[in-house]
């Protein structure tokens, strides 16, 4: 079932023309078994009249005769699609399963002439029309808004807190105390880390004052630490702490063995918890609290260092396989972590249903616990199609990065370099199982690094005939997770380009024609100007430098001929001169050629 408020607009047609002897709402459903789709007029339908109304993509939608659908001879409504039943190009159709309704004029039969037939603008039956329209739009729109108050996903305001304190939760207010806490290891991190929302931490000394992560963190391999923001649970000054007093984890987070601490006091918040914050605790309370379900079972296995729930897939299937789940865990785990894993699905498995899971493929756990009671000896056992392989998507992305100033320093160079390879790692760590690669997502990644002027990027499964890498979206070849890990088959390659090439360029002219008149030593330098801005401007479309190629990028002139152009090269960031004149130099796509100097030969 689904609701959407009609217009007003629409209410009075309804009105006005079922008054004076038209047909409204004859109602249809969008299912397949209610086609044909047929209408029963008392008389030809006049085509002009024909409205046709309903919802498309969750809003109220008037549907275009010719555009969306066509009427039949026999009254039979066909919305407009393609061989293979799509809707055509341009078409918009009601969504599947909701109701659409049907308006419309008609000859009627002999004699069959309406008592009230003025429909003209001041008419006491349009006046009467609009004047109920008005409240049926109101009320139409108030049931919109009950109706949308009832899903989290769409309730807002108070609708949104009397919705979730079903399930005991209440908005946290601007009088709840807000800061940042630091969660920490004494080594770096192995894996990545990831902290959900809503971790529980507090004050070690009585009484303890407890607050709540109001964000995912992520404490990245290689790093010691990461920093989330929190709010106290409990409204009022007892939420302001001074710095350092938060030190207890209320459900340890594995792998954070230094604990955590706030660095700088708590302060009352600035702003009540939005919307999206209150969702997102709702969605974790209800998914947690009953642990039978398959996203308990996901939430859990995400409090794990490294595991992120997009990074596991939990599968079912009643039919074939009644009362059993099949998990895929697609992050590299040590013993310890795999053994706590399972710890966590026995501890989170609804009753009765049995868990298939590849965990033991990890590390050295040795035997799947026999009260998880998931081995099969039957032939058909999945566990092989689980475990060990089959679990990545080997992928390679070759990043090439145009810095958007020439002059870098071999330091910045490298720190561009690095935040390239971060955006790419930020990029495949928020991809999960059985995910698309968006290339234009990555691009804009990697567009969105400060001091980047333009990227190009390769990105392919690993393997690929160099013919099929090209700019597109990669799709997984099954329920694997994308990996650009060199230990999973991947790879990572960026490149800072713009490498400078300087030129200095000596040309010899000859003077022709007007150029001749006057004084020369001005024409000649003029003809200089003219041809240095042409060379400067074309250089960086070469891919070869040699003396032919420089010529070439100045146009023919009335006034002069370009005689001979050389040239010394020398790479800049290499700190490289080339003693040889004209060298000819390819030029590939990490170098830019730059015309430092342009001069005239004998000095000019």
């Amino acid at each position: 079932m689904s609701y959407a408020a009609e217009p007003y607009g629409q209410f009075v047609d309804n009105l006005l023309r079922g008054l004076t002897g038209g047909v409204v709402r004859t109602r249809f459903r969008m299912v397949d078994e209610d086609q044909p789709f047929r209408i029963a007029p008392p008389g030809p339908i006049l085509p002009s009249t024909l409205a046709v109304f309903g919802q498309a993509t969750g809003s109220y939608a008037r549907f275009v005769l010719g555009r969306d659908f066509t009427i039949s001879p026999d009254s039979v409504l066909e919305w407009n699609a393609r061989p293979d039943g799509t809707p055509a190009a341009d078409a918009v159709w009601p969504d599947e399963g909701t109701d659409f309704f049907v308006n419309y004029d008609h000859t009627g039969p002999t004699g069959g002439v309406p008592q009230l037939s003025d429909r003209n603008p001041g008419s006491v039956v349009r006046l009467l029309s609009e004047s109920f329209a008005i409240e049926l739009a109101v009320l139409s729109k108030q049931l919109e808004s009950i109706y949308r108050a009832g899903f989290l996903d769409t309730a807002t305001d108070r609708d949104l807190d009397q919705l979730v304190a079903l399930v005991g939760l209440e908005r946290r207010t601007r009088a709840s105390a807000t800061g940042t806490v630091v969660f920490a290891r004494t080594t770096p991190a192995t894996a990545d880390i990831f902290i959900p929302a809503g971790t529980r931490v507090s004050t070690a000394d009585a009484p303890a004052a407890v607050f709540q992560t109001s964000a995912d963190g992520l404490l990245r391999r290689g790093n010691l630490s990461t920093e989330v923001p929190i709010r106290a649970e409990v409204p009022g000054p007892t939420g302001v702490v001074a710095a350092n007093a938060i030190r207890v984890i209320h459900r340890p987070l594995f792998g954070l063995d230094a604990g955590v601490s706030n660095p700088v006091a708590t302060a009352l918040g600035s702003s009540d918890e939005t919307d999206e914050e209150l969702r997102r605790r709702a969605r974790r309370a209800l998914e947690t609290r009953g642990r039978a379900t398959t996203g308990a079972l996901i939430g859990a296995l995400a409090s794990l260092p490294g595991v992120r729930d997009k990074y596991v897939l939990a599968e079912e299937d009643n039919l074939i396989r009644p009362g059993v789940v099949s998990l895929r865990v697609a992050v590299d785990l040590d013993d310890d972590t795999a053994a706590r894993a399972v710890e966590l699905i026995e501890a989170n498995r609804p009753v009765g249903v049995r868990i298939l899971h590849d965990l033991d493929r990890h590390a050295t756990i040795g035997p799947l616990e026999p009260a998880l009671d998931i081995l099969d000896d039957g032939p058909d056992a999945p566990e092989a199609a689980l475990g060990g392989d089959g679990v990545y998507f080997p992928v390679v992305i070759a990043v090439q990065i145009l810095p958007a100033s020439a002059a870098l320093s071999p330091t910045e160079r490298g720190a561009l370099g690095a935040a390239g390879k971060k955006a790419v790692a930020d990029f495949i760590a928020d991809v999960g199982v059985g995910e698309p690669l968006i290339y234009n997502k990555l691009v804009a990644g990697l567009m969105a690094v400060p001091g980047v002027l333009d990227v190009r990027v390769e990105m392919y499964p690993q393997g690929a005939a160099p013919g099929s890498r090209r700019k597109q979206n990669l799709e997984p070849t099954g329920p694997l997770r994308p990996s650009n890990d060199l230990a999973h088959g991947g790879g990572t390659v960026v490149e800072v380009g713009g490498e400078l090439i300087a030129l200095d360029v000596t040309i010899a002219v000859t003077l022709i024609n007007a150029g001749l008149i006057g004084d020369q030593a001005v024409n000649r330098e003029e003809a200089r100007r003219q041809i240095a801005r042409q060379i400067r401007d074309g250089v960086s479309r070469l891919t070869q430098l040699d003396p032919a190629a420089l010529k070439g990028l100045a146009s023919h002139s009335d006034t002069y001929q370009l005689d001979t152009v050389s040239y010394k090269a020398e790479f800049i960031q290499g700190g490289v001169r080339l003693i040889l004149d004209n060298p000819p130099i390819t030029v590939t796509s990490l170098e830019r050629p730059w015309v430092r100097s342009l001069v005239l030969a004998g000095g000019g």
